[in-house]
């Protein structure tokens, strides 16, 4: 008879030694990841769902790393679409926990209706995005001039943009090679709806104006002039960011108004992604600028406390600058720094020292109803 070892225990086993060994250390470096994010706890923490009601901010709150910021605060933020900033006073606004247009026009409006605490937790410059060669088109005139060779930043005259629209001129008749037969426009989304459009009319209604605001005695004078320059795009877009951004962008929208913060989002998206920053795609930053607010206006302490995260957090307020937003109401040089520790050029919206002041609510809705004759009227 032989007589045999008795077999090893399953656990000193080589076969079950390896598989558990990594499954072990896989599993010890995820609880130190989890310790690390501050997330270990929360599965037994309760979530509060707040909601919220915004057009294009919502890009902040669907961000895959505030929401997980927000997540480890015990926060989820439920949001409605609105459609366009203009159109949330339109939806009972005070039956969310907070709102948060993109401009302090609305915002204005719709706080000395409902009331509603308020924060400003960023800022960021309305501007005219295009492909280079259609940047470069206007420099013969002295109508687009870059800050630099090769550099991301152009300064727009606004006056002689406007001009360029008014007298029928096309882009290929500016004599750059372009073969686009189209007027010379930036297009806008719809003023009717979105606050970038209707802040880019005002911003028009301004340079048509000698640089000043319209008033009630003037503002349907200035409205008759300005009409003819957005009838020639034709039917609005609720936005050109994404139409801009897209893969062939190029065919489509050139040349359209949108907000600094989505295309410094782009470059460093890009940059991240491909080493380099596109630069094919540049920015006109208009004589006579003009920054938008978009105030997130509480109705609930649950609003009112991601108004208070967003201005002191610093895990939320490092990730706007990330995603191309000035922090406070002033504006910030810390998008700078987040803009040189990865390389790309920083913009200067303020270089011309002219602000574009918007005018009065009632004054811009008349404007916005004749230019744009909206359906259902205009929400200011």
């Amino acid at each position: 008879m032989t007589v045999l070892d008795p077999p090893r225990p399953v656990f000193r086993r080589k076969r079950f030694l390896l598989p558990f060994g990594v499954s072990a250390g896989l599993a010890l470096v995820g609880v130190v990841a989890l310790f690390a994010g501050g997330t270990v706890a929360l599965p037994f923490q309760a979530v509060t769902v707040v909601r919220a009601l915004m057009a294009s901010k919502a890009d902040f709150f669907n961000d895959g790393e505030v929401r997980r910021i927000l997540m480890s605060k015990g926060i989820q933020v439920h949001l409605t679409d609105s459609g366009g900033s203009l159109e949330i006073s339109r939806d009972k606004a005070d039956s969310f926990d907070f709102v948060m247009p993109s401009g302090q026009v609305t915002a204005r409006r719709i706080h000395d209706e409902l009331g509603g605490t308020l924060f400003y937790p960023f800022t960021t410059p309305l501007v005219v995005a295009a492909f280079r060669e259609y940047a470069d088109a206007l420099g013969p005139g002295g109508v687009a001039t870059p800050r630099s060779e090769g550099s991301l930043y152009y300064r727009l005259d606004m006056a002689a943009f406007v001009e360029l629209t008014r007298s029928h001129t096309t882009w290929a008749a500016l004599g750059t090679g372009l073969g686009n037969a189209n007027q010379v426009i930036a297009q806008s989304p719809d003023p009717c709806r979105a606050y970038s459009g209707a802040a880019y009319l005002g911003l028009v209604a301004f340079a048509l104006n000698g640089k000043r605001t319209p008033t009630a005695a003037d503002a349907a004078e200035v409205a008759a002039r300005v009409r003819p320059l957005f009838e020639v795009e034709g039917q609005f877009g609720a936005g050109i960011g994404r139409t801009f951004f897209a893969p062939d962008g190029r065919t489509f929208a050139p040349v359209g108004v949108v907000y600094e913060h989505q295309y410094l989002a782009y470059q460093i998206r890009t940059k991240q992604e491909t080493g380099a920053v596109d630069a094919s795609r540049v920015l006109l930053y208009p004589d006579a600028h003009h920054h938008t607010e978009p105030w997130l206006i509480a109705f609930s302490e649950a609003g009112e406390r991601v108004g208070r995260l967003l201005d002191t957090d610093p895990d939320l307020r490092r990730r706007a600058l990330e995603l191309g937003f000035r922090l406070g109401r002033a504006g910030s040089a810390s998008l700078g720094d987040v803009l040189a520790g990865r390389g790309i050029e920083e913009p200067d919206p303020g270089a011309g020292g002219t602000e574009t002041f918007l005018p009065r609510s009632e004054d811009l809705a008349a404007m916005i109803g004749e230019v744009a004759r909206c359906p259902s009227g205009v929400p200011l």
